[in-house]
């Protein structure tokens, strides 16, 4: 309620109560109906209920309660759905393969989370023997940095972002063992340096499994 008390203040009378949305377009082999507790000018926020749809069913197959989300609606009034542009924008829904077995899963926004208020993910995995999606609470800790990771199916691997203020940033990379992420790769990127013409770049990478780091300084581009 005070949530939505705060829209309404800040955005005036088009805030408004619980909202309903159909999502046809997330997956080939799915539809998602989306109901979410308070929504304004745009964005949507508290308790939401994601139900599941074999491509369209008329009855639900799964249905998964969050108690907080984020939805930032795009110009037609609907959720924005697998699209992740870092600031500029990010998805109630994704759906992707991210343990690269050949099957959707998907990624849902549990709230504002990430870093710097980003919005969060909550990951579950399709899973043949449940005949559902599951919970992962490894693959969702990666939802939980500058929004959405990043899903790189040539090299099957997943990608995160993050950084403190304007002159630190970090990108890491997992593959996925035994159904795990496990982290292979991080760059850092640090231009807090006493050295305020370069940047330092640290790479660390995991070979045989032991890290390796290198260290370089390349020119601060302003």
């Amino acid at each position: 309620m005070k949530k939505l008390l705060f829209f309404m203040l800040l955005f005036g009378s088009s805030a408004f109560a619980q909202q309903k949305f159909d999502i046809k377009d997330a997956s080939s082999f799915f539809d998602i109906k989306v109901s979410v507790a308070e929504c304004a000018d745009g964005y949507c926020t508290g308790k939401a209920t994601f139900s599941f749809y074999k491509k369209g069913g008329k009855t639900a197959y799964q249905i998964i309660n969050l108690p907080d989300t984020q939805i930032e609606l795009d110009e037609s009034g609907s959720p924005n759905v697998n699209q992740t542009l870092l600031y500029d924008k990010q998805s109630a829904v994704n759906v992707g393969d991210y343990n690269f077995d050949g099957m959707e899963d998907v990624a849902l926004c549990n709230g504002s989370n990430g870093s710097y208020g980003m919005p969060s993910y909550a990951v579950y995995l399709s899973s043949r023997a449940a005949k559902k999606f599951v919970y992962s609470k490894p693959f969702s800790a990666l939802g939980v940095h500058l929004g959405m990771f990043e899903t790189d199916m040539e090299k099957k691997v997943l990608r995160t972002f993050d950084k403190s203020g304007c002159c630190w940033h970090i990108t890491e990379e997992f593959s996925v063992v035994n159904n795990l992420p496990r982290k292979i790769l991080s760059v850092e990127e640090d231009a807090t340096i006493a050295d305020e013409t370069k940047v330092k770049v640290t790479t660390k990478t995991l070979v045989g499994g032991k890290w390796q780091a290198k260290v370089k300084f390349i020119p601060r581009q302003e």
